[in-house]
């Protein structure tokens, strides 16, 4: 189900609100027609926003420049996200795309100053571009701080990686975000509960950073084809509901590929399956868009595409033809192993 919806594009790069962030606006100005908030006040909130797509722009264009591609930016209520591949781990390239958002809200806050110093504007207008200021350069402070899911805690690393290896720059760095979360923690118990917050979506932020890049370092130089299973058990579009529920019963998968003379037409789960009609052919109830693997990617790509979608098992293709499946217990295996091995 589709929880955002598109508005345009930039630089190619889709832009989505997602639901509930249409809900808060239309809250919002629903506050100010009731005037139990001033209308400068709801405008000032459209324009956090605004500049929380510009600071993610300003990190996906450089991102774009040294070849990561950038599936979308996410708004949501708690701000932006720029769903992108893994950030490259050379250093400099981190640097550069992590301080890119910082950077151009300073910039924005620099710019506004110079206009609003011209001292060409009514003192209200001056007066709300002061408080546009003050925005642009809290959030750029705030996302400076040396701390996962913040840009300041990749800067530190790409800083780190200089010295020393990439996966210890990041236990460095994420120790030093948890540390602060609690720090962060304990100052809002005595001044501020929405500190907490702040906290434990730091702390969270810096356990998740240092448990992916390990689970990466454990799979480096592992590749689909090292982990996947050949010659995958198969349906054909011509199958019947009834013949694929027996497949399923027999072999006690839940979701099967969909071919035709070895080439992938779409995938079949037990949810389609359950509520068709017995003799409905399995080309009527099966997923088209199918979300696939390649046989030469790293098994790192497999293990992001299954998390990100939510899905058990994923085709593995080969020029079009279907070669075999990769499942997340297949992954988890090979961690366990990899894990062993280097201990």
């Amino acid at each position: 189900m589709k929880t955002s919806i598109k508005i345009f594009k930039i630089f190619d790069i889709p832009i989505e609100l997602d639901f509930s962030f249409l809900i808060l606006i239309i809250s919002i100005y629903f506050l100010a027609f009731l005037e139990l908030i001033s209308l400068e006040l709801a405008v000032l909130i459209t324009l956090i926003f605004v500049t929380v797509v510009i600071h993610e722009l300003a990190h996906s264009y450089v991102a774009r420049r040294f070849g990561v591609k950038i599936e979308k930016i996410l708004l949501l209520p708690i701000g932006g996200i720029a769903k992108m591949e893994e950030i490259p781990r050379v250093p400099r390239q981190e640097l550069l795309i992590s301080i890119a958002g910082p950077s151009t809200n300073l910039i924005i806050a620099a710019t506004l100053y110079g206009i609003g110093s011209m001292g060409i504007f009514p003192h209200a207008i001056t007066e709300f571009i002061a408080n546009f200021i003050l925005v642009n350069v809290v959030l750029a402070l705030f996302n400076l701080i040396p701390a996962f899911p913040m840009d300041g805690g990749r800067i530190l690393r790409a800083l780190l990686a200089e010295k020393m290896s990439y996966l210890r720059s990041t236990e460095v760095a994420a120790n030093l975000g948890k540390f602060l979360a609690i720090l962060m923690a304990m100052a809002g118990i005595f001044f501020n509960l929405f500190l907490i917050l702040i906290a434990l979506f730091i702390y969270i932020g810096a356990e998740q950073e240092y448990r992916l890049v390990f689970i990466s370092s454990l799979l480096e130089g592992v590749k689909v084809s090292d982990v996947m299973t050949p010659d995958p058990i198969t349906l054909k579009p011509s199958s019947t509901v009834r013949e694929a529920l027996e497949t399923v019963f027999k072999y006690k998968h839940m979701g099967y590929p969909v071919t035709e003379n070895g080439e992938l037409k779409g995938i079949v789960t037990f949810h389609d399956l359950s509520s068709a009609d017995e003799n409905t052919p399995v080309s009527e109830v099966m997923t088209e868009d199918v979300i696939t693997v390649n046989i030469n990617d790293d098994a790192m790509i497999a293990l992001e595409k299954l998390t990100s979608h939510d899905l058990g098992r994923l085709p593995v293709v080969k020029e079009g033809k279907l070669v075999g499946i990769i499942s997340k217990t297949d992954l988890i295996r090979t961690l366990d192993i990899m894990r062993r091995t280097k201990t």
